[in-house]
Protein backbone atom coordinates (compact mmCIF):
# COMPACT_ATOMS: atom_id res chain seq x y z
CA UNK A 1 0.00 0.00 0.00
CA UNK A 2 1.40 3.37 -1.02
CA UNK A 3 1.94 5.93 1.72
CA UNK A 4 -0.10 9.12 1.42
CA UNK A 5 1.86 12.28 0.57
CA UNK A 6 2.71 14.30 3.67
CA UNK A 7 2.96 18.02 4.38
CA UNK A 8 4.05 20.23 7.27
CA UNK A 9 1.49 22.30 9.20
CA UNK A 10 2.52 25.16 11.51
CA UNK A 11 0.12 25.42 14.44
CA UNK A 12 0.52 29.17 14.95
CA UNK A 13 -1.00 32.08 13.05
CA UNK A 14 1.20 34.67 14.74
CA UNK A 15 -1.49 36.95 16.09
CA UNK A 16 0.43 37.59 19.29
CA UNK A 17 2.56 40.70 19.65
CA UNK A 18 6.15 40.61 20.82
CA UNK A 19 6.72 41.20 24.53
CA UNK A 20 7.87 44.68 25.56
CA UNK A 21 11.55 45.29 24.93
CA UNK A 22 11.98 42.54 22.34
CA UNK A 23 13.14 43.69 18.92
CA UNK A 24 12.79 40.99 16.28
CA UNK A 25 15.75 42.21 14.22
CA UNK A 26 18.03 41.82 17.25
CA UNK A 27 17.11 38.18 17.89
CA UNK A 28 19.33 35.26 16.84
CA UNK A 29 18.42 33.44 13.63
CA UNK A 30 17.95 30.19 15.54
CA UNK A 31 14.89 29.28 17.57
CA UNK A 32 16.76 27.26 20.21
CA UNK A 33 19.09 30.22 20.79
CA UNK A 34 16.06 32.51 21.13
CA UNK A 35 14.59 30.16 23.74
CA UNK A 36 17.87 30.18 25.67
CA UNK A 37 17.66 33.98 25.86
CA UNK A 38 13.88 34.04 26.43
CA UNK A 39 12.75 30.75 28.06
CA UNK A 40 9.11 31.93 28.18
CA UNK A 41 9.11 32.88 24.51
CA UNK A 42 9.19 36.26 22.83
CA UNK A 43 5.49 36.79 22.26
CA UNK A 44 2.67 37.56 24.66
CA UNK A 45 1.58 34.01 23.85
CA UNK A 46 4.44 31.87 25.14
CA UNK A 47 3.37 29.02 22.83
CA UNK A 48 3.80 31.01 19.61
CA UNK A 49 6.26 30.79 16.76
CA UNK A 50 9.65 32.27 17.65
CA UNK A 51 10.38 33.26 14.06
CA UNK A 52 14.08 32.44 14.28
CA UNK A 53 13.98 30.41 11.10
CA UNK A 54 15.35 27.10 12.36
CA UNK A 55 12.65 25.35 10.33
CA UNK A 56 13.44 27.42 7.25
CA UNK A 57 17.17 26.73 7.44
CA UNK A 58 16.73 22.93 7.45
CA UNK A 59 14.17 22.79 4.63
CA UNK A 60 15.90 21.47 1.52
CA UNK A 61 12.94 22.37 -0.72
CA UNK A 62 12.48 25.99 0.35
CA UNK A 63 8.94 25.10 1.38
CA UNK A 64 8.87 26.89 4.72
CA UNK A 65 9.54 30.59 5.15
CA UNK A 66 9.39 32.94 8.10
CA UNK A 67 7.27 36.00 7.30
CA UNK A 68 8.16 39.59 8.10
CA UNK A 69 5.90 39.20 11.14
CA UNK A 70 8.11 36.38 12.39
CA UNK A 71 5.86 33.39 11.78
CA UNK A 72 6.68 30.28 9.76
CA UNK A 73 4.43 29.49 6.78
CA UNK A 74 4.48 26.36 4.61
CA UNK A 75 4.11 26.30 0.84
CA UNK A 76 2.12 23.07 0.45
CA UNK A 77 3.11 22.82 -3.21
CA UNK A 78 6.82 22.63 -2.36
CA UNK A 79 6.67 20.67 0.91
CA UNK A 80 7.47 16.95 0.70
CA UNK A 81 6.66 16.22 4.36
CA UNK A 82 10.17 15.08 5.27
CA UNK A 83 9.78 16.26 8.87
CA UNK A 84 13.07 18.14 9.22
CA UNK A 85 11.25 21.37 10.06
CA UNK A 86 9.19 19.65 12.76
CA UNK A 87 12.34 18.30 14.37
CA UNK A 88 13.95 21.76 14.24
CA UNK A 89 11.06 23.53 16.01
CA UNK A 90 11.75 23.79 19.76
CA UNK A 91 8.17 24.99 20.32
CA UNK A 92 6.79 21.78 18.73
CA UNK A 93 4.46 23.82 16.53
CA UNK A 94 5.07 21.93 13.30
CA UNK A 95 3.26 18.69 12.58
CA UNK A 96 3.65 16.42 9.56
CA UNK A 97 0.25 15.27 8.30
CA UNK A 98 -1.15 13.61 5.17
CA UNK A 99 -1.92 16.21 2.48
CA UNK A 100 -5.57 15.20 2.46
CA UNK A 101 -5.89 16.29 6.12
CA UNK A 102 -6.77 19.78 4.92
CA UNK A 103 -8.77 20.96 7.96
CA UNK A 104 -6.33 22.06 10.65
CA UNK A 105 -6.58 24.16 13.82
CA UNK A 106 -3.63 26.55 13.69
CA UNK A 107 -3.09 27.27 17.37
CA UNK A 108 -1.19 25.35 20.04
CA UNK A 109 -1.80 27.55 23.08
CA UNK A 110 -2.54 25.68 26.28
CA UNK A 111 -3.75 28.84 28.02
CA UNK A 112 -7.37 29.28 29.06
CA UNK A 113 -9.62 31.24 26.69
CA UNK A 114 -9.46 34.64 28.42
CA UNK A 115 -5.65 34.54 28.61
CA UNK A 116 -5.40 33.55 24.94
CA UNK A 117 -7.85 36.27 23.92
CA UNK A 118 -5.70 38.83 25.73
CA UNK A 119 -2.39 37.55 24.31
CA UNK A 120 -3.30 36.73 20.71
CA UNK A 121 -5.75 38.03 18.13
CA UNK A 122 -5.79 34.71 16.26
CA UNK A 123 -5.53 32.17 19.09
CA UNK A 124 -8.03 29.47 20.02
CA UNK A 125 -10.14 30.62 22.97
CA UNK A 126 -11.44 27.11 23.68
CA UNK A 127 -15.06 28.18 23.16
CA UNK A 128 -16.06 24.72 21.93
CA UNK A 129 -18.03 25.96 18.91
CA UNK A 130 -16.06 23.55 16.71
CA UNK A 131 -17.06 20.64 18.94
CA UNK A 132 -20.73 21.58 18.85
CA UNK A 133 -20.95 21.81 15.05
CA UNK A 134 -18.85 18.77 14.11
CA UNK A 135 -21.14 15.99 12.83
CA UNK A 136 -18.38 13.37 13.17
CA UNK A 137 -17.29 14.18 16.74
CA UNK A 138 -13.80 14.63 15.29
CA UNK A 139 -12.71 17.86 16.96
CA UNK A 140 -12.31 18.58 20.65
CA UNK A 141 -10.79 21.27 22.82
CA UNK A 142 -7.88 19.61 24.59
CA UNK A 143 -5.21 21.45 26.57
CA UNK A 144 -6.77 24.82 25.75
CA UNK A 145 -7.02 24.51 21.95
CA UNK A 146 -8.92 22.68 19.24
CA UNK A 147 -7.47 19.37 18.11
CA UNK A 148 -8.76 17.20 15.28
CA UNK A 149 -8.82 13.42 15.30
CA UNK A 150 -8.08 13.09 11.59
CA UNK A 151 -9.24 9.48 11.41
CA UNK A 152 -12.77 10.69 12.26
CA UNK A 153 -12.78 13.96 10.30
CA UNK A 154 -15.01 13.95 7.21
CA UNK A 155 -13.64 17.34 6.03
CA UNK A 156 -17.09 18.94 5.99
CA UNK A 157 -15.56 22.25 7.06
CA UNK A 158 -18.21 23.13 9.65
CA UNK A 159 -15.57 23.75 12.31
CA UNK A 160 -13.61 26.03 9.97
CA UNK A 161 -16.62 28.11 8.97
CA UNK A 162 -18.01 28.46 12.49
CA UNK A 163 -14.78 29.22 14.39
CA UNK A 164 -15.27 32.76 15.74
CA UNK A 165 -11.51 33.45 15.69
CA UNK A 166 -10.80 31.82 12.29
CA UNK A 167 -8.28 29.51 13.94
CA UNK A 168 -9.34 26.43 11.99
CA UNK A 169 -8.18 26.53 8.39
CA UNK A 170 -8.90 24.57 5.28
CA UNK A 171 -5.66 24.21 3.35
CA UNK A 172 -7.61 23.77 0.12
CA UNK A 173 -9.40 27.10 0.64
CA UNK A 174 -12.89 25.68 0.30
CA UNK A 175 -14.18 26.46 3.81
CA UNK A 176 -12.74 29.83 4.74
CA UNK A 177 -15.49 32.12 5.99
CA UNK A 178 -16.41 32.33 9.67
CA UNK A 179 -20.03 33.33 10.32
Amino acid sequence: MKRAPMVAVVHCLGGSALKDGIVREELPHDCSAILELHPDGIRLCSYGCLGGGSCESVCRKGAIKVSDEGVAHVDRELCVGCGLCAKACPQHLIEIVPTDNAIQPLCASADKGPATRKACSTGCIACGMCERVCPADAIHVIDGHAQIMQERCVACGMCATKCPRSVIHDAHGIFTVAF
